[in-house]
């Protein structure tokens, strides 16, 4: 049986529609993120599933049994806020047992499952410092830890990682998912940041605008985006509009000014006004003529953007401003503004969706 379920689920603020006939299932142990920009009903979503928020339509069960109506307390639910949420006041250990203490739990038990949960969270010997005298990256453990002392059914967690510097955020997402599959916990976490959502989900579920657009695997979500915006969200894409001229196993889609570009795209009729999208790293760019590219245009370098572990080259070729994203290493050819070369990309690579 499936552990949560949430069917056709509704939440409105003011005439506004924040979450908008949602639909999710989250089996037995799996880590789902939800995933999408500011404002699209992820938070909103999580705060259901917490109980903080009323649906106004649907209905949610957790093992089987309906929690829609269901208060907090009763839904046996570990939480982990964006803020942790702390007690300044409270020790360590005093953070991490007080659920465990509102559930009425002997002191004996509370302090061996504070010493177990710090042990889970790689925190040992740390129970008597006070919150103010911890990283943030020791906060967010305690935080962590608080929310599986309490051996939860199920584990909630509100972009938990967004006030970590970039190499403690890795360390963190990384510790996170060490814990869950360790402990073998249900989890689904709110997120923004797609290279999150890639490096730590089982199954993502792309939102926007209160209604999912995707839910699939990280790979999937990546390489078939089922949608524009899936294909736009994750990762940076080139953009070009036309009209479908073929369909067929590889379509054909026509652009202003009479060029062609060859790709896929599933239940498009001939004429039909379509989108081609391209990610900027399945871009070629070469001095020779890629003959082994279905797409493939003369073109000129009008910037080169140096990021690190890549380099951004902007192009000009028949018409079309594309992006193509290349590695930072000598294997690869380097350009300069103003150069010529080839830029291209395989069929396979070219997503064709409706305007």
């Amino acid at each position: 049986m499936p552990e949560l379920i949430l069917s056709h689920v509704t939440r409105r603020f003011s005439g506004h529609t924040a979450v908008d006939d949602f639909s999710l299932t989250v089996r037995d142990g799996e880590f789902v993120c939800l995933l999408g920009p500011s404002g699209c009903g992820k938070t909103t979503t999580l705060r259901i599933i917490a109980g903080f928020e009323r649906a106004d339509a649907g209905r949610l069960t957790l093992d089987g049994a309906d929690i829609t109506h269901a208060p907090p307390q009763q839904r046996d639910i570990g939480l982990v806020f964006q803020s942790y949420a702390l007690f300044p006041h409270k020790t360590v250990a005093e953070n991490i047992g007080f659920g465990l203490k509102m559930r009425g739990r002997p002191r004996a038990a509370i302090a061996a499952a504070v010493e177990e949960a710090l042990a889970l969270v790689r925190l040992e010997g740390l129970g008597g410092r006070y919150p103010r005298a911890l990283s943030g990256g020791q906060q967010q453990r305690v935080a962590l830890a608080r929310a599986l002392a309490i051996r939860p059914r199920l584990l909630l967690m509100d972009e938990p990682l967004s006030n970590l510097d970039a190499q403690l955020r890795e360390e963190m997402r990384n510790e996170i998912r060490r814990i869950q599959k360790s402990l073998g916990i249900t989890a689904v976490l709110v997120t923004h940041d797609q290279a999150e959502a890639l490096a730590m989900a089982d199954r993502i579920a792309v939102m926007a605008k209160g209604r999912l657009q995707q839910m699939a695997d990280p790979a999937t979500i990546y390489e078939a985006p089922a949608t524009a915006f899936v294909s736009g969200f994750i990762g940076q894409a080139n953009v070009l509009e036309g009209r479908v001229e073929s369909t067929g196993a590889e379509a054909v889609l026509a652009l202003p000014g009479g060029v062609t570009l060859a790709g896929r795209g599933d239940g498009l009729a001939a004429g039909a006004a379509t989108r081609a999208m391209v990610k900027h790293e399945r871009m070629a760019l070469c001095r020779a003529e890629p003959a082994q590219l279905a797409n493939r245009f003369p073109c000129q370098v009008a910037e080169r953007t140096y990021l690190g572990g890549s380099i951004a080259y902007r192009c000009e070729a028949a018409g079309m401003t594309l992006t193509a994203l290349l590695p930072n290493h000598p294997l690869f050819e380097s350009f300069a503004p103003g150069d010529t070369a080839w830029i291209g990309w395989a069929a396979t690579d070219c997503a064709f969706f409706p305007c």
